[in-house]
């Protein structure tokens, strides 16, 4: 943390270095107003920094050009220049908000900073210069420096997949299938549903969906619970003889939709491996 904050505090006296005009830094003030976290999804997320622009002079500036790095835990991610034909107006006595957008995808990221996809967060910072005009003449650069986080996104592990045997006739058999789903996030997910299939060999034996609020704890897991009825009639009499043995390959695919603080996912899922039949 301490290296974090000094490699910070070394890019704010790059800033301060520079000569910027004087009656520039008088007249216009660059504050963070606020950082959010848009567009979170399994394959990435938006960080978006909201600049506050407060214009204190009787004069009407217009933000000309603007240019920022992204450095994610001290590697830079993306560099940006762009320039406003038209310029983007800034009142006198008054303040503007300006949003200055990242689009962070975890592949592109995995690839850039190597082994962050086993953190739970990711240190970043913003720095770069917003240009200003005044009556079509270019008054000098301000500098800006920020500093955020973000979440690394994991998909829940499904695990220790288990058949229980209540009761088996020859028409039928009552049973209770359980898995477990493994949060390796640093952040609680909140289980809206879960829609499946289960497989035992090439035979379904269990379709619906399980519903209701059910949440696992960051870095924790939770065992769901799914009755089955079956009638070997329709699902094929093979299946009286599979449930009699020790174990069998089982697929369990389907989706999983979670709430997180930051939005809605559906997560699919699909599941196959041997599985102990439990008598």
């Amino acid at each position: 943390m301490r290296r974090k904050a000094c490699f910070f505090f070394a890019v704010i006296l790059f800033f301060v270095n520079f000569s910027f005009s004087s009656s520039l830094i008088k007249d216009i003030n660059v504050s963070l107003r606020e950082k959010k976290i848009i567009d979170f999804g399994t394959n990435g997320l938006s960080l978006v920094f909201y600049v506050n622009i407060s214009n204190s002079s009787s004069k009407t500036y217009y933000l000309s050009s603007y240019n920022y790095r992204f450095v994610v835990n001290q590697k830079e991610y993306l560099r940006l220049q762009t320039s406003l034909e038209e310029g983007l107006k800034i009142d006198a006595s008054r303040n503007t908000v300006i949003a200055l957008p990242v689009r962070i995808t975890y592949e592109h990221l995995f690839q850039t900073v190597k082994g962050i996809e086993e953190e739970d967060n990711a240190s970043c910072y913003l720095m770069g210069e917003l240009a200003f005009s005044h009556r079509k003449r270019e008054r000098g650069r301000l500098p800006v420096a920020f500093s955020g986080e973000f979440p690394i996104f994991k998909k829940p592990d499904v695990k220790d997949l288990l058949l229980r045997v209540n009761a088996l006739t020859i028409g039928g058999a009552d049973l209770s299938f359980e898995i477990k789903f493994k949060n390796r996030n640093g952040f609680e997910l909140l289980v809206n549903s879960i829609s499946y299939e289960i497989n035992l060999r090439s035979y379904l034996i269990g379709k619906g969906m399980i519903s209701g609020d059910k949440n696992i704890e960051k870095h924790g897991a939770k065992v769901f619970t799914l009755p089955i009825l079956l009638n070997f009639f329709e699902v094929g009499k093979d299946v009286y003889s599979i449930l009699q043995q020790s174990s069998t390959l089982c697929r369990f695919s389907g989706e999983v939709e979670i709430q997180t603080v930051w939005g809605r996912l559906v997560i699919p899922f699909d599941k196959s491996e041997k599985i102990t039949i439990s008598k």
